[in-house]
């Protein structure tokens, strides 16, 4: 039993590349999780400048709350969730690209 513990232990913490993101380096992956924080970050700040602009009010700061009504927090849930996933997807992959370039 201590034996496939131990197998188990040194299959998750091994350096070579797993089938999920396979090719893809430390370094590379460090880069993009940074620059998709940020542009998650950047996303989000711009949407709720948005729904200010539009609205008039601020976003609903918990959707979940029953304070806000059915339509704001449908909405909102939709478009950020939306948005930032779009933003987090793009930069991950415009950051790996470039990482990419930048090693060659």
């Amino acid at each position: 039993m201590i034996e496939s513990i131990k197998e188990k232990v040194a299959e998750t913490v091994s350096e070579a590349p797993d089938e999920r993101n396979a090719g893809i380096e430390p370094a590379e992956n460090a880069l993009a999780f940074a620059v998709a924080l940020g542009m998650t970050f950047l996303a989000r700040q711009t949407l709720q400048a948005g729904w200010r602009t539009t609205f008039d009010r601020d976003p609903p700061k918990n959707p979940a709350s029953h304070e806000v009504a059915w339509k704001d927090a449908l909405l909102w849930g939709a478009v950020s969730g939306a948005v930032v996933g779009i933003a987090r997807i793009a930069s991950r992959r415009a950051s790996s690209k470039a990482y990419q370039r930048f090693k060659a």
